[in-house]
């Protein structure tokens, strides 16, 4: 149990003068990324050159476990998913997860990152490996209960080490409408006190965004350290917050993005009999660079998943440009996908997330998983032709199976299959999940599951056509 709180903040130890402590000194190294976002193999990042890489991430881990035996916490604050490498999104996080459980993360907290592919696939996911998942404040709307546990309790090198999960989830997507998002602070002074009493060390893994981190921190006197995500953002050595009881500071740690850094906090705690001080907290970020060597274990695990989306569904002979925001030829290309899979009289989706075009030659299944980021189903539903020009007035979709004209958010002349539209007579439309549900033209009509996802369209499609012209 914890009596004082000393925290160290760049080499500077601070002491309660009134308090006589000297005992055993013991030392913990904790590991932390965040916001990584899929990206497990190297990349280009601009000036900084080749970057990234979940397996030179695992070497350093390695490495640094070789030099603290037995006192290493490695920890990751959310964001594994949401867009990435083609093997993220085409195996739904499973590889990733099952990478992370071969390096031994200790904890979890979910970003939001984690819920766009389902609720379903998170809790499958997580259900297949080993590794504590938690999240304080995401809870069931319907009974309450929290989705994971809210805190893990681990004991390195004798010290044992409460971790309290508080993440950010976008209950408006249709991905997380069964949840509701409790206050990250609020449930914080709940948890504390409780958790702080059975641990020697209290630990917030976060992916709230920075700001609320250091909202956090002054209202949480009982925490010893945040380790925080969301907001990418590159702290090169802890902030510091001061306690609301002004009982020294709370340091905040997070390490950007896209496994451009490792961070790592090392901290010495002395221990007298049941009793325990934080006396430092020192923190940096590591770079994960081409200087590292990648760890053959996982460079082989991720490999040999990559190998199989080489295979070659299709071909093209022109070039297809992407544009997220406007009409595009690639754009085209899925939206018509969706319309022929679907059968329905007009398709309706987003624009396509990648920012990526498809060069003349060969079409890949893992190009596949480079132009859709996330695994989003398919619904059909009647709609009027009056509720089509609303659909269509409201922003930019890409379209296939109708015509029209728009200004100021205004839908004239619209045309499906050639013949003008008929405000009272009904179409069957495409879609995706996410416009159905966030739609109010959707609210008053029957929609149905497709039993597809629009990159699983776009591969079914591709597959038939063979080559494109």
């Amino acid at each position: 149990m914890r009596i004082l709180h000393s925290i160290l903040l760049c080499s500077l130890c601070v002491f309660a003068p009134s308090t006589a402590f000297c005992g055993e000194k013991v030392e913990l190294v904790i590991l932390h990324v965040n916001d990584t976002h899929g990206k497990m193999q190297p990349y280009e990042a601009g000036e900084w050159g080749e970057v990234g890489g979940l397996a030179r991430l695992s070497t350093l881990i390695k490495q640094t476990r070789r030099e603290n035996p037995g006192r290493v916490l490695f920890l990751h604050a959310g964001d594994i998913l949401s867009r990435g490498d083609p093997v993220t999104v085409y195996y739904g996080g499973r590889i990733n997860f099952r990478a992370y459980e071969k390096m031994g993360v200790d904890a979890i907290t979910p970003g939001n990152g984690e819920f766009y592919m389902g609720i379903e696939n998170l809790q499958k996911q997580a259900a297949r490996v080993s590794i504590p998942f938690i999240h304080a404040n995401a809870l069931y709307r319907n009974h309450g209960n929290s989705i994971f546990p809210p805190y893990v309790i681990k004991e390195v090198n004798g010290i044992k080490i409460g971790i309290l999960g508080l993440g950010l989830v976008r209950t408006w997507h249709n991905s997380s409408q069964k949840l509701t998002l409790g206050d990250p602070i609020e449930v914080a002074k709940r948890y504390a006190p409780e958790l702080s009493a059975k641990v020697d060390l209290l630990i917030a893994l976060t992916h709230i965004q920075a700001k609320n981190d250091s909202l956090l921190a002054a209202a949480v006197p009982e925490l010893d350290l945040i380790v925080g995500g969301d907001s990418h953002t590159q702290l090169d050595s802890p902030s510091r917050i001061p306690r609301a009881n002004g009982q020294g500071f709370v340091p905040i740690v997070q390490a950007r993005h896209y496994f451009q850094f490792m961070g790592r906090v090392d901290i010495e705690l002395e221990r007298d009999g049941d009793k325990v001080r934080v006396n430092k907290v020192d923190g940096r970020l590591i770079a994960i660079n081409a200087e590292t060597t990648p760890d053959p274990e996982i460079e082989n695990f991720i490999a040999q998943y990559a190998a199989p989306l080489n295979e070659v569904i299709a071909r093209s002979e022109i070039e297809l440009k992407n544009d997220r925001d406007a009409p595009s030829p690639l754009g085209d290309l899925v939206v018509n996908a969706v319309l022929s899979q679907t059968r329905a009289d007009i398709a309706v989706i987003y624009g396509n997330q990648g920012e990526f075009d498809i060069k003349p030659g060969d079409i890949t299944l893992a190009d596949i998983n480079r132009i859709r980021w996330y695994h989003s189903r398919l619904v059909t539903a009647r709609l009027t032709g009056a509720q089509i020009q609303q659909l269509l007035a409201a922003r930019f979709y890409n379209v296939a199976g109708c015509r029209f004209t728009k200004a100021e958010n205004q839908v004239t002349d619209l045309r499906i299959n050639g013949q003008p539209v008929d405000p009272a007579a009904t179409y069957l439309v495409a879609t995706e999940q996410q416009i159905a549900f966030s739609n109010s033209v959707f609210e008053s009509v029957h929609v149905d599951f497709t039993g597809q996802r629009v990159d699983t369209a776009l591969e079914a499609h591709l597959r038939r056509v063979a080559v494109i012209r």
